[in-house]
């Protein structure tokens, strides 16, 4: 399997999960030290802390989101999957920074993410 089809079907499982509103499935996804940086939010930093934002995010319903990798930056045990998102209310970019764990697996150590739409006041 290529990289570029790893990534694939790690963006679709995780789409899925989300869907699913599977917060153990989401939480999978994530080394224990990982970074979440969102538009709009502060940075989240460590399992506890993002599995709480995903607890508050997913208590408004189900998150229906796509995921399509546009480049792939890879050197060592990191990959860097740049694309964009698509939601039913919007689009954006993210960047995702993923470290290759001991089994082979790729989990996310970076996730950021921002709208294409016009930033807030400020």
């Amino acid at each position: 399997m290529s990289l570029r089809d790893e990534l694939a079907a790690l963006n679709a499982a995780i789409s899925d999960a989300m869907a699913a509103q599977d917060l153990d499935r989401i939480m999978g996804f994530y080394t224990d030290d990982a970074h979440l940086q969102f538009a709009g939010s502060p940075m989240i930093r460590g399992r506890a802390d993002i599995e709480a934002s995903f607890r508050a995010d997913l208590a408004g319903g189900p998150m229906l989101i796509t995921f399509e990798t546009l480049d792939i930056l890879e050197g060592g045990s990191l990959v860097v999957d740049v694309g964009r998102y698509t939601t039913p209310t919007r689009t954006g970019k993210y960047v995702v920074v993923y470290q290759r764990q001991q089994d082979g697996s790729l989990k996310m150590a970076v996730d950021t993410a921002t709208s294409d739409g016009p930033s807030g006041p400020g």
